[in-house]
């Protein structure tokens, strides 16, 4: 009996042992499971305030990039307005000039293109095509400015005419001041060349005879402003249908025009001022539009004596005075 109640006590005591044993177990696997679960699921909220982070910063750089784009937009739109300002206002003040160079030329009741003066103003072809039949005298003075500008824009005042004034470069650098007063005085400027050399067809290319037209240019823009702009040129001696240096002339953005009246100064010096009268008088038969070429260079002081009974003259015939557009 002895025996049997002590083979009870030590199975009881192994199984107690055992129990002990297999709850210790359990509490580790249930302690792993939760320091597995608690890691897992500090795992998974790190990883998820990272991403959270990721999506913020992510967020935040797309929105920079929306409103970096937004603002490269506004300035763009900015720029563009901008330009478009200054491309309107470019197009204004090249309308302006275009009104400047035409003398503010306006349309009168006789559908001919009138400046502030009341003078008329046409343009080459507006001349050569001579549509209307009113007769118009255009004056012009190749050459100066000399010591005889001053008094022919004296008479030319003093009879309220305006004239076309075709000036060389070397004659505008000798005495600018002259050049101002034409301009002030409402009358039209061309371009003579700035050396006038006579033996441009034989010594020089079309390409050299313009390049000496912009060499004028640039001496009447140091004068006037460099806003100012005439494109109608006189060749020294005449065109001559030389049509090489005509189509240079043309591409590079000027008009030339010739005559088809002159009074003869240039044949040779002091011509008595009644020969000056006759020749015009003589060859103005026929014409509606005259082309009357002078020159107030510094050896034509008969050319001054003659103009005042020249310009009575043509009044008394009909003519009314134009000048030549210098914008063509």
């Amino acid at each position: 009996m002895k025996q049997d109640k002590d083979y009870g006590m030590n199975l009881y005591s192994e199984n107690k042992r055992k129990d002990r044993k297999t709850r210790k177990r359990r509490r580790r696997r249930t302690i792993f499971l939760l320091v597995v679960l608690i890691v897992f699921t500090g795992g998974i909220w790190i990883k998820s305030s990272i991403n959270k982070k990721k999506v913020l910063s992510n967020n935040k750089k797309q929105q920079e990039i929306i409103e970096n784009k937004e603002k490269n937009d506004d300035e763009k739109l900015q720029e563009n307005e901008k330009n478009k300002e200054i491309k309107d206002n470019a197009e204004e003040d090249k309308t302006d000039n275009d009104k400047k160079e035409d003398k503010g030329a306006l349309v009168g009741q006789d559908g001919l293109k009138r400046d502030k003066n009341n003078t008329i103003v046409m343009t080459v072809d507006e001349i050569w095509g001579n549509a209307d039949k009113k007769k118009i005298a255009f004056l012009t003075f190749d050459d100066g400015p000399s010591m005889y500008t001053p008094q022919i824009l004296d008479i030319l005042k003093k009879y309220n005419v305006k004239a076309t004034f075709f000036v060389l470069g070397t004659s505008v650098e000798s005495n600018p001041e002259y050049l101002k007063r034409e301009v002030e005085e409402g009358h039209a400027i061309g371009n003579h060349t700035y050396s006038h050399n006579i033996k441009y067809f034989g010594n020089y290319t079309p390409q050299g005879f313009v390049q000496d037209v912009k060499k004028c240019d640039n001496a009447i823009k140091t004068v006037l402003g460099q806003d100012f702009k005439t494109n109608l040129v006189r060749f020294p001696g005449g065109s001559f249908n030389h049509k090489s240096y005509e189509n240079e002339l043309l591409n590079a953005g000027f008009k030339h025009i010739d005559w088809n009246i002159e009074n003869g100064d240039a044949r040779r010096l002091n011509v008595p001022k009644e020969e000056l009268l006759n020749n015009v008088k003589r060859d103005m038969a026929n014409h509606n539009h005259l082309v009357i070429l002078m020159h107030d260079s510094s050896t034509k002081k008969t050319t001054v004596e003659s103009l005042p009974e020249l310009i009575e003259y043509l009044k008394g015939q009909g003519f009314e005075f134009g000048i030549i557009s210098q914008n063509n």
